[in-house]
C-alpha cells in the first residue's frame, strides 16, 4: 500500500512540474516580449531552458510513475 502511495505522489508530482513549466513559460518568455522590461534575448533564453528542463523532468517523472493497467 506505501509503494502505491509513493507512485501515486511522484506521478502527481510529474503533472505538476509540467503545469509549472507551462506557467513558467507564459510568464518568462511571453511576458519578456510583451513587457520588455529586463533584457528580452536573456529571458527569452532562460526561460526556454527553464521550460525545457521542466517539461522533461516532467515527462520523465509521468512517465515512470504511471499506473499500469
Amino acid at each position: 500500500m506505501e509503494r502505491k502511495r509513493t507512485r501515486l505522489f511522484w506521478l502527481n508530482f510529474g503533472k505538476l512540474t509540467l503545469d509549472a513549466t507551462k506557467l513558467i513559460f507564459a510568464s518568462l518568455v511571453l511576458g519578456s516580449v510583451i513587457r520588455g522590461e529586463f533584457s528580452p534575448v536573456t529571458l527569452l533564453i532562460v526561460g526556454i531552458i527553464v521550460s525545457g528542463f521542466g517539461a522533461v523532468l516532467g515527462l520523465i517523472l509521468t512517465t515512470v510513475f504511471e499506473e499500469k493497467k
